[in-house]
């Protein structure tokens, strides 16, 4: 059978906070490699629940492209709509597409992964190209004394794939905060050595309520350690509109969050 991989977005969280939403357009992604198929590479080693020697995906790497940059851009906050042919583009303030110029894994006696994806950042409004970049993750590894299996193959590829994506949506972050400074907040890190992630969360005005998935955190500035995940913070405060923000937590990763609230 093909190989199905779940794409985990939390490694490839990029570093942005929206002050307020974005909406987004992505075009699916072309595949522009040079033999356009399923197939990702070749298997020359033992692999458990695999009887071939063509590594096969289930679905086209662009569409797991596409919907990795998805669910990663849903992630950082933006209001994500997929591109079709009733879609305006006006509608969005960006757009975001690209292609696939290189997707392979070869399992040998050292696994070798490649791969390689160019993207555009486009203003929706008037279809001046932002900016264009390519981003690429090249990579070997041991399986192990364990070998292979359709799991651990799924993961090196989710994880890949994971740095790629966040490589890009950094530099896109980047391009953003350019043109609409008011609506992003950079994030700043710190590598820390930790099992956990923390975040360090401050607002304008202080003092105001923080809560992670409706669990009372206390009075901000604050700082939290958690375990590696997604979660929900809510800020409040008498007098002011409520905040909600998606955040992810990053193993051995210090991010910063500096949150404004508004008067009702």
């Amino acid at each position: 059978m093909p190989l199905a991989v779940n794409y985990d977005p939390k490694p490839g969280a990029s570093a942005i906070s929206l002050k307020e939403p974005l909406k987004i357009l992505i075009v699916p992604y072309k595949d522009e490699r040079k033999n356009p198929s399923n197939k990702i590479g070749d298997i020359k080693a033992t692999v458990f629940g695999i009887d071939s020697a063509e590594l096969i995906l289930e679905r086209k790497p662009a569409d797991l492209v596409t919907d990795a940059f998805k669910e990663q851009l849903i992630l950082s906050g933006f209001k994500v709509v997929a591109a079709d042919n009733n879609t305006q583009s006006s509608d969005a303030d960006f757009l975001i597409e690209g292609s696939v110029k290189v997707f392979k894994l070869d399992i040998e006696a050292k696994d070798s992964i490649e791969i390689e994806i160019e993207t555009r950042l486009i203003d929706a409004k008037n279809n001046g190209i932002l900016w264009t970049g390519k981003a690429e993750e090249k990579n070997e590894r041991f399986a192990g004394v364990m070998g292979n299996t359709r799991g651990t193959i799924s993961k090196y590829i989710s994880s890949s794939l994971a740095k790629v994506v966040k490589q890009t949506l950094t530099d896109v972050a980047s391009v953003i905060e350019k043109s609409k400074p008011q609506s992003v907040e950079p994030v700043r890190e710190d590598v820390i050595l930790s099992n956990e992630g923390r975040i360090v969360l401050d607002t304008v005005p202080q003092k105001v309520q923080v809560y992670i998935d409706d669990v009372y955190y206390g009075l901000s500035p604050i700082t939290i350690d958690l375990a590696p995940g997604t979660y929900t913070a809510s800020f409040k405060l008498s007098g002011f509109k409520n905040v909600v923000q998606k955040i992810a937590v990053r193993k051995g990763r210090t991010t910063e969050f500096s949150i404004i609230l508004e008067k009702e």
